[in-house]
């Protein structure tokens, strides 16, 4: 490694320093619906802008299985994801607005907390109903998507490192800032670089992907990989139950369209233009 390259390197990690103090004491109450109308539930969502740029995603299979494979570049276009996690009071408002059933919160509470029980099908005609009612573009992220904003980019396991701490994200550590044993408010913990708060632990989110084995033949232009076992989606993340291998920003599972948990919930994205 260069005298340049650790140059760069370590003002990059200084700067990642800075935004995160910056961006953590700047965070605010989440914002509540004021009705339960697509408008009025659409402005509480506060979309961070994501720059374009490119990564490298997965690893070599030898490293983790869990991760993807093989490891491959991606070029993501400029997109806006959500800095929180799809919160109860957001989604009861659509659910009540639809007349659904709401989904239960296991005696936790709900409020700001992540929504859960929650199916990649639920996900989807909550979407349906925003934009129908607000004539905007929200959707689900693609996998490149949501592992290029989650990354923020870093190249670490974690967008923190490359140890599990618990004082980034609620995880099963249950040390440190994570005092909690099930779900956690959003935005209780430092956000990653790009501004985006919970993208590792809590509940696990779906993405607009369908299911693959490997990255073989994935798109290399950050769109969603749609091809495939379409009756299971991509989830990222890991939840509060993750503790080391679940929760790195690489890990993917999958769960089917209609399936429900206690550790899946979802992350909106909208187009930049």
């Amino acid at each position: 490694m260069n005298g340049t390259h650790v140059r760069g390197v370590a003002a990059l990690a200084l700067g990642v320093t800075a935004l995160l103090v910056a961006c953590d004491a700047a965070r605010g109450p989440v914002a509540r619906p004021s009705s339960d109308t697509p408008q009025a539930v659409a402005t509480t969502f506060q979309m961070a802008q994501i720059p374009a740029g490119q990564f490298v995603m997965g690893t070599d299979a030898k490293v983790s299985f869990q991760n993807g494979f093989p490891a491959h570049t991606v070029r993501v276009p400029a997109f806006r994801m959500a800095r929180y996690d799809v919160t109860f009071d957001q989604y009861d408002a659509f659910a009540r607005a639809t007349h659904r059933a709401l989904p239960p919160d296991e005696g936790w509470g709900r409020g700001e907390r992540p929504v859960m029980h929650v199916s990649w099908r639920d996900a989807q005609a909550m979407v349906a109903w925003l934009n129908q009612g607000t004539g905007r573009h929200f959707r689900l992220p693609s996998e490149a998507e949501w592992e290029y904003a989650a990354r923020g980019g870093t190249t670490t396991l974690y967008w923190w490192g490359n140890e599990p701490d618990g004082n980034y994200a609620n995880t099963a550590m249950n040390t440190g800032r994570d005092h909690f044993r099930f779900t956690s408010p959003v935005g209780e913990f430092p956000p990653n670089p790009f501004g985006l708060y919970d993208v590792l632990g809590n509940v696990w989110q779906f993405v607009e992907d369908c299911r693959h084995g490997s990255y073989e033949g994935a798109p290399l232009d950050g769109s969603a990989w749609t091809g495939g076992d379409c009756d299971s989606r991509v989830v990222r993340g890991g939840g509060y139950a993750s503790i080391r291998r679940g929760m790195q920003v690489a890990a993917r599972a999958a769960a089917g369209e209609t399936f429900d948990s206690a550790e899946l919930g979802f992350r909106l994205a909208e187009s930049a233009h």
